[in-house]
């Protein structure tokens, strides 16, 4: 087992108190036992961690005094990650192909393993290291890079791309048609969806998200974007580079996000909006136009957000002034009806 030093020089960190101490594991803080290490990220649960039952602790650099061994670093849940991974590696899994899969003809993909009960269709090509689990399907000409998961009953569609160090995790569908139609006397006509999805590297997609394929062209996810579970992309949007999709987030097609974009829960976009680089979406809002770069914003429809605040704090008045108003019209009627007497 590490010694609380040997975690620090992992993490890049600084020891305080006892680095000999040795560390059997890692766990938050109600679940910390003996021989673990926890984190804190603020002064306001340090005295909850150092009651807990944790050996040592993950702090920040302003924290100086402790009762516990700790190992000071700049970002804790970074360190905390780190140490995760150490003592939970990820799985190993020796490269091959399950009796039990169903491979198509043409097929590159020496060096990846595909599992029991995957379907693999015509002319795909699985990059060295990257993992196929059971039940899912991969169709024609799908390309997946190098050192990619793909969870249990994923569906990728034909023609689709995923590139390096990506996750998809179970129940996605990256490809399906978009939802197009045209209606032609009050009959709705299907516009056929030609277009592919494209995934760039170092990507993670929830469970149970769906991406849809481009009419024509290309439905964009690009390098580092994490989107989580029960998220809807529609066909020809683009998320930007390391932007987060927060679960139930509903995007009509062809929108656009910037770069380092961050969409809460359940927020929507409507089609064709532009969402500039930076830029915060707050949960349950409703886009319905373009933001520009480094926008904050909440509501729906979505507005900057102190107005959006202010406009909340006022409606929460709205009793009390809907009664002045009564009030105020009461008098009125009664200074006009004395007026007319006189």
């Amino acid at each position: 087992m590490p010694s609380l030093k040997e975690l620090a020089q992992l993490v890049q960190g600084e020891t305080i108190g006892d680095s000999t101490t040795d560390i059997q594991g890692i766990a938050g803080i109600d679940d910390a036992m003996p021989g673990h290490i926890t984190m804190i990220t603020s002064i306001r649960i340090l005295e909850s961690a150092i009651r807990s039952n944790a050996s040592a602790l993950i702090v920040p650099t302003n924290i100086t005094e402790l009762g516990k061994p700790a190992i000071k670093v700049t970002n804790p849940r970074l360190a905390f990650a780190q140490i995760l991974n150490y003592f939970y590696p990820p799985q190993k899994y020796l490269p091959g192909i399950d009796a039990a899969a169903i491979v198509g003809k043409n097929f590159k993909g020496a060096g990846c393993t595909v599992c029991s009960l995957v379907h693999i269709g015509n002319d795909v090509v699985i990059g060295n290291n990257s993992v196929i689990h059971p039940g899912a399907v991969i169709e024609d000409r799908v390309i997946i890079g190098e050192n990619t998961i793909i969870h249990a009953n994923v569906v990728i569609r034909k023609e689709c791309a995923i590139g390096n160090n990506v996750q998809i995790h179970a129940g996605t569908v990256i490809g399906a048609d978009g939802f197009g139609y045209v209606n032609v006397k009050g009959q709705q006509i299907k516009i056929p969806h030609v277009g592919i999805v494209k995934i760039e590297d170092d990507v993670e997609i929830g469970a149970n998200t769906t991406i849809d394929r481009a009419t024509t062209g290309v439905t964009l996810v690009k390098r580092g974007a994490k989107i989580d579970n029960l998220v809807q992309v529609g066909h020809n949007c683009v998320i930007g580079e390391d932007s987060l999709l927060c679960g139930n987030v509903g995007m009509a097609g062809s929108c656009k996000l910037g770069n380092r974009v961050t969409l809460a829960g359940k927020v929507g976009v409507v089609d064709h909006v532009i969402i500039g680089d930076d830029s915060v979406v707050a949960g349950r809002s409703t886009v319905i136009s373009n933001l520009p770069p480094n926008s904050f914003v909440s509501g729906s429809p979505a507005r900057p957000h102190t107005q959006d605040m202010r406009i909340q704090a006022t409606m929460g008045k709205l009793p009390e002034l809907l009664k002045e108003i009564k009030e105020l019209k009461k008098k009125v009627a009664e200074l006009e009806s004395k007026s007319l007497k006189e």
